[in-house]
């Protein structure tokens, strides 16, 4: 009898014997394997592919040369839509003081910024607390490069009143321009999100979200 009924419903299946079986058994199992494997393969070359993108946006998007500033003491930190900046210094004014170059070093590269000293300003911000102080200072930076087009190479603070929260700051650097300064990303503004202020006997951390 060539064929071995299976089931009641008229179908029927060719029936092998059980060595031939057991082959096919086997072929479709390394086969079930290979194809394992050629997924893994695929899905960690998909996975290398998105690291190398994200890596490359990070060269392009982030400029991280620190000569903007004395010594390498800030950093950017990958955040889910944003950048976060991360400054520090022996004091709270060094990481103040950072921040700036941090910041404009992200729209920017600080490396092709020269100080102008016509272009040298001066200001003072004030808030009700710490955390404020540090907002209203990076965003006061932040409007004078939106409306003057002033990059800042270099901040010094010139007074830091901790009771008051008061900071007078100069800022050093010239005129924006497009033909000389490489565009970096835009920061659109600063955020309280996540803000920290961290301070040690020998350290002083700062963590700022901006939104780019």
């Amino acid at each position: 009898m060539p064929f071995l009924s299976l089931c009641t419903s008229g179908e029927e299946m060719e029936w092998e014997p059980l060595p031939q079986r057991r082959q096919k058994a086997s072929r479709r199992k390394r086969s079930n394997e290979v194809d394992g494997d050629n997924r893994e393969k695929a899905n960690r070359t998909v996975e290398m592919a998105i690291e190398e993108r994200k890596v490359a946006k990070r060269a392009v998007n982030t400029l991280e040369s620190t000569d903007g500033c004395d010594g390498d003491s800030y950093e950017y930190l990958d955040h889910t839509a944003d950048v976060q900046c991360h400054t520090w210094g022996r004091t709270l004014d060094e990481a103040f003081q950072v921040m700036i170059p941090c910041m404009f070093n992200y729209m920017t590269d600080l490396t092709t910024v020269e100080v102008d000293p016509a272009a040298t300003l001066e200001f003072e911000v004030d808030a009700h607390d710490m955390q404020s102080l540090l907002f209203r200072y990076m965003d006061e930076f932040l409007f004078r490069f939106c409306t003057d087009g002033f990059a800042c190479r270099r901040a010094t603070i010139l007074s830091f009143d901790r009771e008051n929260f008061k900071i007078k700051v100069r800022g050093e650097g010239e005129k924006w321009d497009p033909a000389k300064h490489p565009q970096g990303t835009e920061i659109k503004a600063i955020t309280y999100s996540a803000m920290q202020i961290i301070e040690s006997e020998d350290k002083c951390e700062l963590f700022v979200i901006v939104d780019i």
